[in-house]
């Protein structure tokens, strides 16, 4: 399982895993201190593997950061919580997301994850994240690392946050390279707006990784805007 990780950096790897009817982009940044998760996959099942895949490279205490309110990124927190994760990061606006319309998503699992769907059994609890992300950068120390977690507003949803590790950028849902962009509840206006703040960071983030799909540039972010701009309903 360890081939599965794709190394981006010094202890910075991605992980394509099967969830349900796609492949989600699952993150791992590792410090000497602690490690922090990017998403937690759609359901216990999906998690149980990831946790595997995470301790073929480190034993360390982990951290985990949500990257929106979507099933697929935030079904797996229950496992990580009952393996002693105690900080769940996200954006507010995705906590809050989460809190209300985490029990209404599950019928999103039902082929793949039938006891999350149901709600029974171990490790299928709704764990909202109680570590919030508001305006301001936050920070995070693992031990001869550091994470910047941040918003660049509205887009995908009202809560997508930025992880930042040194040289990469894990920007979920916000940059897709694996399908078209889903916008059921997203801002398309501001979407573009704040994919074209990405398109500026290739300096400081050369590598960036979508939700789903392959690793991207900053280039990749400019010619989604366009895309994004030139679909856009005229009036």
């Amino acid at each position: 399982m360890a081939d599965s990780w794709q190394q981006l950096g010094s202890g910075i790897y991605r992980m394509p895993s099967s969830c349900e009817r796609a492949l989600v982009n699952i993150g791992l940044v590792v410090g000497a201190e602690r490690a922090l998760l990017i998403d937690t996959g759609c359901g216990p099942r999906h998690a149980h593997e990831i946790l595997l895949a995470v301790r073929t490279l480190t034993e360390l205490p982990l951290v985990v950061a949500i990257t929106h309110a979507h099933w697929d990124h935030f079904f797996g927190n229950a496992v990580f919580m009952h393996d002693g994760v105690t900080e769940f990061w996200a954006h507010a606006n995705t906590a809050r997301s989460i809190a209300g319309t985490g029990e209404s998503q599950r019928a999103e699992v039902a082929g793949a994850e039938p006891e999350m769907a149901a709600g029974t059994g171990l490790d299928t609890g709704i764990v909202v994240p109680t570590q919030l992300v508001h305006d301001d950068v936050v920070t995070l120390g693992l031990g001869g690392i550091s994470v910047d977690l941040f918003t660049l507003g509205r887009g995908h949803t009202d809560g997508d946050l930025m992880v930042g590790a040194p040289g990469v950028l894990f920007a979920g849902d916000v940059v897709e390279e694996g399908g078209e962009p889903q916008c059921e509840d997203s801002y398309p206006l501001e979407w573009v707006e704040v994919l074209h703040q990405l398109a500026g960071m290739g300096d400081r983030f050369p590598v960036m990784v979508p939700g789903h799909g392959r690793p991207v540039t900053a280039e990749f972010a400019a010619r989604m805007a366009d895309r994004m701009e030139a679909d856009r309903p005229e009036g």
